[in-house]
């Protein structure tokens, strides 16, 4: 009799889940084509961040420190950990660390600013400088994005902007904090560093 009693529950849940799962059917193919969008996009991430580390570790860098080495290029002598955090979209503590490593294997300094003994200015070594030049190797990227057209392409990027955009909003409703959307590529093309 309990026997009974506990598989007639067990199959009256079950039930109730199908139920359910068949009202919101609609809802849930909207959400789950829009998780699946995301999934995809988190995997090719993923697999071109995994080429971009192969390729790297020839120069004993990861993708991540290739990266801010390319911020701090950019934005010039005036770099602070504070300025790489928002370029990089990660908590500050999180690059101080990344920072701490990149100073030990001697890719930055990190400098008191003159004015200011709170204030940490962030440069490239000359270590940092050759690594940034070996970075821009970008044989396997090169490889997986010539599948694209240029419409192609440019079509992605633009996509990808209004998802960033629409994701730093999000950001700042949620979190009551600003960001601003990362205008490094551009920059580094004005400048002629890509």
């Amino acid at each position: 009799m309990i026997f009974l009693a506990v598989h007639f529950t067990l199959y009256s849940n079950a039930y109730l889940l199908y139920d359910l799962r068949k009202e919101d059917e609609t809802i849930t193919k909207i959400e789950d084509k829009e998780y699946d969008i995301w999934i995809l996009l988190s995997r090719v991430y993923h697999l071109i961040a995994m080429l971009r580390k192969l390729e790297l570790s020839k120069f004993n860098i990861l993708p991540t420190q290739s990266y801010i080495l390319f911020i701090i290029k950019a934005l010039g002598d005036d770099t602070t950990p504070s300025k790489v955090s928002e370029f990089v979209y990660q908590q500050r503590s999180s690059i101080s660390d990344i920072l701490n490593r990149m100073v030990k294997q001697g890719l930055i300094k990190k400098t008191n600013n003159k004015g200011s003994n709170k204030r940490v200015i962030v440069t490239l070594t000359e270590k940092g400088e050759k690594a940034l030049v070996r970075s821009k190797n970008r044989e396997y990227l090169h490889k997986v994005m010539s599948s694209l057209t240029e419409e192609e392409k440019r079509q992605l990027e633009s996509g990808l902007e209004v998802l960033r955009d629409n994701a730093i909003n999000e950001l700042s409703i949620t979190q009551k904090t600003i960001l601003r959307p990362s205008q490094i590529s551009r920059y580094y093309r004005q400048k002629n560093l890509l």
